[in-house]
């Protein structure tokens, strides 16, 4: 028993392993969803309970991913204390590139939806602007052990200003609502996080602030499964338990979250879609939309920061730079939470926006891990 418990962590801890359960999980939900799109939609989007929206969705999305962010957070945390000096001067250029490719994208559908003349295109110029941190960082382990740490970092800084930046516009143009006494709340509880993690070990810090942070969010209207971040950074990631405690988040993040959140957001309804009228248009532009935007949008962003004298590691050049902006195409959660408020789930035009989400993700993916295998031989 011990064995085949040791043999599933090394697996889990494997550079590989993200990559392996995420491209998993994502494969079951289209192949299910081709076969049988009925049942997938009625496994994942059917209510438990009678009168309220609880859902395989709805649990994974807003719970289980929570654990993934968890990670990211107490990832962060490490690298942040390790050096902090030096990452507050390197930030700039994450936080420029995430502005720089959100702005882009968001640019691209307004102009592309009124060459095309798609309304869809147009009135869903938020759908594109995020960039998913759990699919883009599992396919950043397929380029290869070559991959400099710093990257990753960058990585990270860029995704999370980029979910968080996309959240708050989503409340900005009213697509959610940001709710006063809940990010008071939200406030309050990571300067608690801070006093109490100087304290208390980093396990029992994480089990006592991890569901009051995740409920602040909650009732904030911002993502709950952002509140992971929060909770992952106040602990001090400097000891032989924080090290513990990372190792045993990453793993259930690799071996459930990730699985789990492409199980349920890959699925697609094809027989609704089509690759000619206003269907086909919000494909083709989604596709062109986020692969293009991201990789001119972050790449100005990043030479408007060094402009400003913003410190970028040597090991990022622009080669790698550029096969990072491609890795930045792929996206799922919040896109689709903005193309699921502002069209609905069920509607065709959501379906186009997934296919469009997942053709873009697919070529950045691949095109981002050839050229960073390339510029990190």
């Amino acid at each position: 028993m011990s064995d085949g418990v040791g043999r599933l962590r090394r697996a889990l801890d494997h550079q590989y392993a993200a990559a392996v359960t995420v491209l998993t999980g994502a494969l079951v939900a289209l192949v299910w969803s081709a076969f049988s799109a009925s049942s997938y939609r009625h496994a994942i989007a059917t209510a438990w309970f009678r009168g309220h929206a609880i859902s395989a969705h709805s649990v994974v999305i807003d719970g289980a991913m929570t654990i993934f962010f968890a990670a990211v957070g107490l990832e962060l945390s490490r690298e942040l204390r390790s050096n902090l000096r030096h990452h507050l001067r390197s930030a700039l250029s994450p936080l420029l590139g995430a502005l720089g490719g959100m702005f882009a994208t968001a640019l691209g559908s307004l102009l592309l939806g009124v060459a095309l003349h798609s309304s869809a295109l147009r009135r869903g110029w938020g759908v594109p602007m995020a960039t998913d941190i759990a699919f883009t960082l599992g396919v950043l382990a397929l380029a290869g052990p070559q991959i400099p740490k710093p990257l990753r970092v960058f990585l990270l800084t860029l995704a999370i200003a980029d979910d968080v930046l996309s959240v708050a516009i989503l409340s900005a143009t009213g697509v959610s609502h940001v709710r006063a006494v809940g990010f008071i709340a939200m406030v309050v509880l990571a300067f608690v996080g801070v006093a109490v993690g100087r304290r208390l070990s980093p396990s029992v810090t994480f089990v006592v602030m991890i569901v009051p942070m995740w409920l602040a969010f909650e009732r904030a209207g911002v993502e709950p499964a952002l509140s992971g971040v929060v909770v992952g950074l106040v602990i001090p990631v400097a000891t032989t338990q924080a090290e513990r405690l990372e190792g045993a988040v990453s793993r259930w993040s690799t071996g459930v979250a990730l699985p789990l959140f492409a199980l349920v957001a890959c699925g697609v309804s094809w027989t609704a879609l089509s690759l000619s009228g206003a269907t086909g248009k919000v494909i083709v532009g989604t596709v062109v939309v986020r692969l293009v935007g991201k990789v001119l949008g972050i790449g100005a962003g990043v030479f408007v920061a060094t402009k400003l004298g913003a410190q970028r590691h040597a090991s990022l050049t622009p080669r790698v730079l550029t096969g990072a902006t491609l890795l930045c195409a792929i996206g799922f959660t919040v896109p689709l939470l903005f193309a699921g408020a502002l069209f609905g789930s069920a509607s065709a035009t959501y379906g186009a926006f997934t296919v469009g989400l997942l053709g873009a993700s697919v070529i950045g993916a691949l095109g981002g891990v050839v050229l960073l295998r390339r510029a990190t031989r």
